[in-house]
């Protein structure tokens, strides 16, 4: 989840129909996620805690309250700020390492996957943050939210940008450009995705993240090398820098004709 090598991909192809970038070599790609271990993910869970106080600021207005699944919910940072928000809130998590985390906080984050491992028929709000460019089949998953969704319910997808400015700018050095991503969609074919999945969106908003300083040089320094020695590492991890590249999407769809 916070692999720095940029850069580093799959084999990606464009669809000749609708452009689509993809990584058809990637086959199943579950059994890695369910090994999964990532201690610097946890590391900056304060941060991400702002992170996800963000987006549910800007989803609340659209469904404020009732039941919310977060699927790929990592150790349950979301689940753990929309039940402060006064949701229904639980997730699901393929990762046994960060669902096990969750649990230890007392947070309702079952291991498995979407829909298996959904302990409901149906939500009112079901996010999926960063995670459909993980997915070799984005539309299949797209249409098993659209059928976990009440009537009155929201789908809140997150992903990289990938005709962003910032994806042009940097090329094939873009951050987003990283071997456990294996789709990247833009504006176009998010849209196509989620009307495939009989999914109709309703608005778009560019997200801002939250990461210590220390993180950020530790990732300019891929570009810039022994950036992050310029500042001393205690007081770089003390500092928090919000950060909108404006390179990420984030959708809030209903289902379609509802």
């Amino acid at each position: 989840m916070t692999d720095s090598h940029y850069g580093v991909t799959l084999n990606i192809y464009a669809c000749g129909a609708c452009g689509f970038l993809f990584c058809p070599g990637a086959g199943n790609v579950t059994k890695y996620y369910e090994a999964l271990e990532d201690r610097l993910y946890e590391a900056t869970r304060v941060q991400r805690s702002r992170q996800a106080r963000r987006l549910l600021g800007v989803f609340k207005s659209y469904q404020p309250g009732g039941t919310l699944l977060d699927v790929g919910a990592g150790s349950g940072i979301l689940v753990e700020q929309a039940k402060a928000a006064q949701y229904d809130a639980i997730g699901i998590e393929p990762s046994r390492w960060a669902a096990a985390l969750a649990q230890a906080r007392g947070l309702a984050v079952f291991p498995g996957i979407f829909p298996q491992a959904a302990p409901r028929s149906s939500y009112d709000v079901i996010t999926l943050i960063d995670v459909v460019e993980h997915v070799s089949t984005p539309v299949p998953l797209l249409r098993d939210v659209a059928a976990h969704l009440s009537a009155r319910g929201i789908a809140v997808v997150v992903t990289p940008d990938v005709a962003s400015v910032a994806a042009r700018v940097m090329g094939a050095n873009w951050w987003h450009y990283r071997v456990a991503h294996i789709g990247y969609f833009d504006r176009t074919t998010l849209t196509t995705a989620l009307e495939q999945a009989e999914l109709q969106p309703i608005a778009w908003h560019r997200p801002r993240w939250f990461f210590p300083l220390d993180y950020l040089l530790s990732r300019l320094a891929r570009y810039v090398p022994a950036i992050d020695r310029v500042i001393p590492v205690r007081i770089a991890h003390s500092v928090t820098v919000p950060l909108n590249l404006r390179d990420s999407w984030m959708v809030i769809a209903k289902k379609a004709n509802s």
